[in-house]
């Protein structure tokens, strides 16, 4: 009996002990009321986003409930591969973010043929967006080597706020309307797609170009309502087309700079391109559309005779017979006219000196510089005047009513704001890396205005419409400029 009642006693020594929690002896801290929480209202979060450093991976937000919303990213690997992720996240106020659990990852392969493959990498991936200033920071928490990613909104490209629009198709299984996402083809001319007022609209086609064997040139072009380009490649007599990743295998001392940027450039041109033609493709999830083919004459390979195509672009204008140059040279006039302040650029000093001569600039600065190429500028806009002062340089763009609109400095000792000039006050700050270098930028957060760069002991600034916010350069015509400047 002893035995039984020393087994019941720890029994109820035990129960006592395990109901202690309950009875308010938890030290934990409890959760604050659900009706404390802060909450999110979805719609003010739909649009369209564009990955911040790169720009080329875009996230598409559309509110489905009071708390909810569905994410797609698409991001384009190559020429011929994309990837897209969708999920559909709830708001948890907790962890201010909408958190999912329903992520699909496939990743989609074109073959030269146009075929599509889709490999799913993953589904049930779990993850969050944080909502944050004008950006959403995802957290791949499937594949945390993705690290976070931020994505800020495009006014420009939102159809809410009078932009295109794009709507991005995240797979072939999701129940689309027929052609919505067509295959490509290597035919260098625009197919019909789902919805045509939404193709890309070509604003600009790139210009023949005359190259010695070795030599380099660049090809610009300009668009609308796209949200990638593909340079392409096509043979004398019509019948081959390439991609700029097969060129580049095809032409083994070919170099080929930016072959997904609107301005592409080509180093070390061999004799055997001699009349090729090149052309690039834009696209948006509507379909794509392809500019005109401009001309590459290589003088050592004799006249090109390459066979007529539809789409080939027609013969450039003769060479004017101006000083040659990477841009445009004006004739020297009698007098060199006042320098001009510009707003938002600060008081011109005595000691600029304004010139039409370019050696007269770099010789007198003591600063080498090479401007863009005209196709780089941005469309209105043509060289008027260089100005120059001890260890900088500088080259003024003028639009047809003779105002300058952008000032392009080169420096080998003054950097910042101090070389560009523009003490204008901008809402974002923010950096952007484009060729593999960090660009210090001013603007609205998605154009801009002002850019400050240093190269080793070369350091540049690229001022444009200064003070005047949501006026400024797109990361593509930024792009343009740098290139073209190398």
């Amino acid at each position: 009996m002893n035995k039984k009642r020393i087994l019941a006693l720890v029994l109820c020594l035990l129960c006592i002990l395990l109901a202690l929690p309950a009875c308010g002896g938890s030290t934990e801290e409890e959760a604050p009321p659900a009706e404390n929480l802060p909450t999110i209202n979805p719609k003010e979060w739909e649009g369209l986003y564009v990955e911040e450093i790169a720009h080329r991976g875009t996230l598409t937000v559309k509110a489905t409930g009071e708390q909810t919303a569905s994410f797609t990213i698409d991001w384009p690997g190559s020429a011929s591969s994309r990837a897209y992720f969708t999920m559909n996240g709830v708001y948890d106020p907790q962890k201010a973010a909408f958190v999912y659990s329903d992520a699909t990852y496939i990743e989609r392969e074109f073959d030269a043929d146009g075929k599509e493959t889709d490999n799913t990498v993953y589904t049930n991936g779990t993850g969050s967006f944080t909502p944050g200033d004008r950006r959403l920071i995802w957290t791949d928490e499937t594949d945390p080597s993705r690290g976070a990613t931020s994505f800020l909104y495009d006014k420009a490209l939102d159809a809410s706020e009078g932009g295109t629009g794009i709507v991005i198709i995240p797979s072939s299984s999701t129940p689309t309307e027929p052609s919505a996402t067509p295959a490509p083809t290597q035919a260098p001319s625009p197919t019909p797609a789902a919805d045509p007022a939404k193709l890309p609209i070509i604003k600009k086609s790139p210009t023949d170009e005359t190259v010695k064997p070795g030599g380099s040139c660049s090809f610009v072009a300009r668009y609308e309502n796209a949200i990638w380009a593909v340079w392409h490649f096509v043979s004398p007599d019509g019948k081959t087309d390439l991609t700029y990743e097969e060129a580049a295998k095809e032409f083994p001392k070919l170099e080929i700079i930016n072959g997904m940027y609107s301005t592409m450039k080509l180093n070390n041109i061999p004799a055997e391109l001699n009349g090729w033609r090149v052309y690039c493709r834009y696209r948006n999830n509507n379909g794509y559309t392809d500019t005109q083919m401009a001309l590459i004459t290589v003088t050592s390979g004799g006249t090109p005779t390459p066979t007529p195509t539809p789409t080939a672009a027609p013969t450039t204008a003769p060479e004017p017979t101006a000083t040659p140059g990477p841009i445009p040279i004006f004739p020297t006039p009698t007098s060199a006219p006042e320098p001009e302040p510009t707003p938002g650029l600060g008081p011109v000093v005595d000691e600029w000196v304004e010139t039409y001569s370019l050696d007269e600039a770099v010789t007198n600065s003591g600063v080498s510089f090479t401007p863009p190429v005209e196709q780089a500028i941005p469309e209105g806009l043509r060289l008027k005047t260089f100005r120059y002062r001890d260890g900088m340089i500088e080259a003024a763009y003028c639009d047809s009513d003779g105002n300058v609109k952008m000032r392009i400095r080169k420096s080998y000792n003054t950097t910042g704001v101090e070389l560009s000039g523009d003490y204008s006050s901008y809402s974002n700050n923010w950096d952007l890396v484009l060729k593999g270098v960090t660009l210090q930028c001013k603007g609205d957060g998605v154009t801009i205005n002002a850019a400050y760069f240093s190269n080793w002991y070369d350091n540049y600034s690229i001022v444009y419409n200064p003070g005047l916010e949501g006026q400024g350069l797109t990361p593509d015509q930024l792009n343009s400029l740098l290139n073209s400047m190398q």
